[in-house]
């Protein structure tokens, strides 16, 4: 009984283990490079941040967003529940 258990573990472990080395395996692809339109990662542009109300604990909304130059931008938020301002924030996307 017990090295039936044994021979099963050892078995259900090399299942695992080719399992893992065939997952990597297909997620590799060694002839795709990075600089090309396949990936579509220059369609992916950059998250505008989120904020979270202090006094009513609701998520602020981007109220405006002002360019002060130099590809840096001024993000101000306000809340729809109780309507407090926050802000001005500095992103650089």
């Amino acid at each position: 009984m017990t090295r039936s258990k044994k021979l099963l573990a050892v078995v259900l472990a090399m299942v695992m283990a080719f399992s893992l080395m065939a997952v990597t395996a297909a997620a590799y692809d060694a002839g795709h490079e990075h600089d090309c339109a396949v990936c579509s990662e220059e369609g992916i542009q950059p998250r505008i941040p989120a904020m979270w109300c202090y006094s009513c604990s609701q998520e602020m909304g981007l109220d405006k967003m002002v360019s002060v130059g130099n590809g840096t931008y001024h993000l101000y938020f306000k809340c729809s529940g109780c309507g407090t301002t926050r802000g001005p924030i500095s992103w650089k996307p």
